[in-house]
């Protein structure tokens, strides 16, 4: 019996990243609610080009997502030598975040994907690898104890909301945000407290402030 799952021909892997590459670009003009039409005009090929490989606008969101998580193979591939685990860190959230903010489109595709296929297990693997480096930089005293690989990710995901500044600022916010993350991250910062600590007492806080009323006490809020 034959494998039927052969690499596409060069001229389908091409016209794929062209397609990739304008709906990249479409992202960053008007974000991920562009038709197929506007796809295949940004990328200079027929629409039906477009639609043999693509055939719904969801597929190009999943290729999206998938050239994203192809994007974090490579940052998890550059750490494999690093020295130590606090450079493992560090190294994938500037890594991560340098990515980012070169492909604003990724961080809308992770959000869209969620929805479009919330049971995905895509990307398991990396938060495996990235659990490695924790546990060395832990064992060796310089990450904080309760730091888990589920934060750093969260925390690249939360620093993907500023794909919206155009550059240089987008950059330029996203180094002033990891040094108050990294500093955060050092083992001497835990003895400031547990981030685990108060959880149920911290989340009945924060649902109390959710329900307030917005302008109950203020002046304004229409009470004669």
């Amino acid at each position: 019996m034959t494998n039927d799952r052969r690499a596409p021909r060069p001229e389908i892997a091409r016209s794929r990243r062209s397609i990739l590459d304008a709906a990249e670009r479409l992202f960053g003009e008007v974000g991920l609610e562009f038709s197929l039409n506007e796809l295949a005009h940004a990328a200079d090929v027929g629409v039906a080009t477009v639609y043999r490989r693509f055939p719904t606008h969801d597929d190009v969101v999943h290729a999206l997502h998938e050239r994203a998580y192809e994007a974090f193979v490579a940052v998890f591939d550059s750490l494999e030598d690093v020295p130590d685990g606090w450079s493992g860190v560090v190294g994938y959230l500037e890594r991560s975040v340098a990515t980012m903010n070169a492909h604003p489109a990724f961080a809308a595709a992770a959000r869209r994907m969620a929805r479009i296929d919330p049971a995905s297990t895509r990307g398991h693997d990396l938060e495996a690898r990235l659990a490695v480096h924790v546990r060395r930089a832990q064992d060796e005293k310089a990450l904080r104890a309760d730091v888990t690989a589920v934060d750093l990710v969260t925390m690249v995901a939360q620093l993907g909301v500023l794909s919206v500044l155009p550059e240089p600022a987008r950059s330029a916010m996203s180094v002033r945000q990891l040094c108050f993350l990294t500093a955060g991250l050092r083992a001497e910062a835990h003895a400031f407290g547990d981030a685990g600590e108060r959880v149920a007492e911290d989340l009945a806080r924060l649902h109390a402030l959710a329900v307030q009323e917005p302008f109950a006490g203020r002046s304004d809020s229409g009470a004669s």
